[in-house]
Order: structure tokens, then sequence, then C-alpha cells
């Protein structure tokens, strides 16, 4: 038996699937430090206000390409087969952000930029599927999902620091590169890394198309509202934590603290992110009991909410930063889990809509943020609204956890090619039969 069928997946496909995750989230933050210059470049008169205008813009409209395009993506590769939606989405992913670095004008910028979150939609739901459609266990199919949501936020912490890096680097080893020049290298390497992690995934097997959903239409009601609270869940989530990160910064500057101390704050959201999905899918726990994780887990991030304005100095900060990443890491993989689980046959379609609830939550949270903190005499009033929001959530979800778990999706795993396909199971007695058949292979 190869090594594949044993597992599930070799790892010459998990290692590309997880540097084309990486590489996309590297993409996306290695902009950030490097946008505010390469708009002064376009716009060398406009003030500091229209430049920061302009750098929502461009990130909002990067956000919110998902919405539209996760969807179809996540379709399509239910259609044409998981590894060629990926090679699409990465190549693209790479073209588009060596585009950006030789963007002519602003007008160019915006289209790319556009382009670049197009096609940066399709590589994790993708990716996700492809995990999905291999799973051998519940705990095998929770461990890759782990690994995938750590090396997007591996991805978001290197990305800045590389911008930074190579920025710093190019300007002291040649006082003869131009400016656009040391802009146009940050773009470049993010988009070398894209590339190299698509010639890693010509190796994957192309991928079978989804198997069908469950006939019974109670199953599949019950199947599509549990669907439907994971994906508002997910959009709330993603919408508290970018709502968070943008008062964070603002309230980091109007305490009198320094741009160091605002980069340790947002270092500890990654790295405490980063552990906790890998703790919370590992050995140690159990995949179905995450299912009772998802309201407690919301409570605490909520209480965090409702304490961040209360933390007055640097130390009280990191404390109460902490427990909202930690609620954040443990829900965000744990809404993905469950949206996989329940989603019968449409993997790729579920995760795309998860994908797109998620951008639309980022891109309404980010403004929200910087709304409610600039609108209002009581900046803490952002931080007490969205913890009483997450906090309604968590309410509306006390029954979420037994029904997840009532409506699991179980499947016969199989080993081997791709020609064994596996189909989903509807009775359990069947399920009892074939578990009993595969006992004796």
């Amino acid at each position: 038996m190869n090594e594949s069928g044993a597992t599930g997946m070799n790892r010459r496909a998990t290692v590309a699937l997880l540097l084309a995750v990486f590489a996309a989230a590297v993409g996306y933050g290695v902009v950030l430090p490097v946008l505010p210059l390469l708009l002064e470049s376009f716009l060398p008169s406009a003030s500091f206000s229209s430049i920061g205008w302009h750098s929502g813009a461009l990130t909002a409209i990067y956000a919110g390409a998902p919405l539209l395009f996760a969807p179809l993506w996540g379709r399509w590769s239910d259609r044409q087969g998981r590894r060629s939606i990926l090679l699409l989405g990465v190549v693209g992913f790479g073209a588009t952000l060596a585009v950006t670095a030789f963007a002519p004008s602003i007008g160019w910028l915006y289209t790319a930029r556009f382009l670049n979150g197009a096609f940066a939609a399709a590589i994790l739901p993708t990716a996700q599927a492809f995990v999905a459609d291999r799973a051998v266990s519940d705990g095998w199919r929770a461990e890759r999902f782990a690994w995938l949501g750590m090396a997007s936020i591996a991805g978001f912490f290197v990305g800045p620091m590389l911008g930074g890096i190579v920025l710093q680097w190019g300007s002291s080893v040649s006082s003869n590169t131009s400016t656009a020049q040391l802009i146009a290298l940050p773009f470049l390497i993010s988009a070398g890394l894209a590339l190299l992690g698509a010639v890693g995934l010509i190796t994957l097997e192309r991928g079978s198309e989804s198997p069908a959903q469950p006939s019974d239409k109670n199953e599949t009601v019950r199947r599509r509202a549990a669907t439907l609270q994971l994906l508002f869940l997910a959009g709330l989530v993603a919408a508290g934590v970018a709502a968070f990160e943008v008062v964070l910064a603002l309230r980091g500057r109007s305490l009198g603290m320094t741009p160091y101390q605002v980069g340790i704050m947002f270092a500890e959201c990654s790295m405490v992110m980063f552990a906790v999905q890998g703790l919370v899918f590992s050995p140690l726990v159990a995949p179905s009991s995450t299912a009772k994780l998802i309201t407690p887990t919301l409570v605490i991030m909520a209480t965090g909410l409702f304490l961040v304005p209360y933390a007055e100095t640097f130390a009280a900060q990191l404390v109460v930063i902490g427990s909202v990443a930690a609620g954040a890491g443990v829900l965000t993989p744990t809404l993905t889990y469950w949206t996989s689980l329940v989603s019968g046959g449409a993997q790729g379609a579920e995760l795309g809509r998860q994908a797109a609830a998620a951008s639309l939550g980022q891109t309404v949270g980010s403004a929200a943020g910087g709304v409610l903190y600039a609108a209002g005499t009581a900046p803490e009033m952002g931080f007490l609204l969205l913890g009483g929001l997450i906090l309604a959530a968590a309410a509306a979800s006390l029954r979420l956890g037994p029904r997840l778990l009532a409506c699991r999706h179980r499947r016969q795993w199989h080993c081997g090619s791709d020609k064994r396909q596996r189909q989903p199971l509807t009775c359990v007695k069947e399920l009892r039969l074939r578990i009993g058949d595969s006992g004796k292979m």
C-alpha cells in the first residue's frame, strides 16, 4: 500500500498545500508596510488622510473580492476537481502580485489588488476541500485543517516583517536602488514564493468530484440549518477580529503606546492563535468534542472584549488581548471543521461560502471598527458593542453543539486509488455493517 493510501495524503501533497496557503498569506501581509510608500509614489502631493483612505480602500477591495469569488471557486472545484482550481488560484495570485509591483497608475493598482484577492479566494477553501476529500478519520481531517490554519497564520505573521525587512535591506545594500525598485521587491519575492507553491501543486492528484449528498430531505434540511448557523458565526468572528484589530491599533496610540508596543500586541494575537489552533485539534482533544467548545469560547471572547476598555496598562492589555486571540484561534478552525463535516458532498461549495462569509465579516468589521471609534466620545463603545453581539451569538448557539453531533456526516473511508469513491452513509445500520466488513479486511 502506498503512503497516500495509508494516510489519505502523502507528505509531498501535504507540503504543497501548506506552502500554497502560506504563500497566499505572505502575499497579503507583505503588502501592508509597503502600501503607503507605493501610494505616495502615485500621489506625491496627497495628504496623510488621503493616503490612509486609499490604503483602507485597497485593503477592503482585496478582502471583499472573496465575497464574490470564493463560492464560485468552491463550486467549480466540486465539478472540475481540486488541483486545477488550486493551480489557477496560486498562479493567478502570483501573477497579480507581479502586476502590482509594476502597476503604472493607481487605477492599475486597484485592479491588481482586486484580482489578487479574487485568486487568493481559490486557495484556502479548495485546499481544505482537498483535505476533506481524502480524510481517513475525523481526527485526521481535524489535524490537517489545523495545519492549514497554522500555515495561514504563520504567513500573516511573516508577511509584514518580510516587507519591512526587504525594504530596509534593499536601501542599506545599494544607495543606487530607486524607490520604485525597492517597493517592487517584496511583491516579486512573494510572487516567486507563490509560483514555487504552484510547482508543488502540479504533482497533486486531480481530485475526485464530490459524492452525491444524502437523499433524505429531512436530513438535508437539518444539515442546511446547521451550516447556515456556522456561516453566520464565521462571519461574526471575522468581523469581531477585524474590528478588534482596528480599534486596538487606534486605542494603543491614544494610550501613548509606542509603535513597537502596538506591534507586540498584534504579534501576540498571531502567536496565541497559532498555538491554540495546534492544540485544539491535537491528539489531546477528540475532534467531536470541539462542537461543545463553540458556545463557551464565544463567551470567553466576548468577556475579553468587555475588559479591553478597562485594561489601562500594557501588561493588562496583553492579558485581555490573549483571551480574545485564544477565542478566535479556537473558533476559526472549529467552525471550518464542522462546516466541512456537516456539508455532505458539497465540500468546495460550502467551504467557499464560509470564506465569503468571513470576507464579508472582515470588510464590515474593519469599517465599523474605525467608524465606531471615530464617531463617539466614548471609544470603548466599539469593544462593548462588539462583545455584546458575540455574547448574543453565544446565547443563540447553546443548542448548536448537540445539533452538530446529531447531524455529523459519516463516511466510509477507503484506502487506495481515487477510483474508490467515498460515499456518504445515511443509515446507522449501514455504517455498522460497513465498519464490521472493514474490520475483516
